[in-house]
């Protein structure tokens, strides 16, 4: 996904924005490498379909996140997991 040249913007050929599209959830998650997340975000600056779509799904994305509740870890579990983390003497 890192050449250049597949992601050079040219609407007579939609490979580019189907490609963009694709990696929008990797994108929103964070889980592209820096080079390939650069060029998700310049594909979404010169494209305004795809930038349109890309505001769609962060929405959803921003909602789901709110609706779940933080998990949280019993104090007696750190405790537990913290004892046996500690070499045996």
């Amino acid at each position: 996904m890192t050449d250049g040249a597949m992601w050079s913007h040219d609407h007579d050929e939609l490979d580019d924005c189907v490609r963009a599209l694709e990696a929008v959830h990797a994108f929103l998650h964070n889980e592209l490498a820096e080079s390939d997340a650069d060029l998700i975000r310049l594909h979404l600056h010169a494209c305004e379909q795809c930038m349109e779509n890309f505001d769609i799904e962060s929405t959803i994305t921003e909602m789901i996140r709110r609706s779940q509740p933080v998990p949280s870890v019993p104090d007696t579990l750190v405790a537990r997991i913290t004892l046996m983390r500690r070499p045996h003497r």
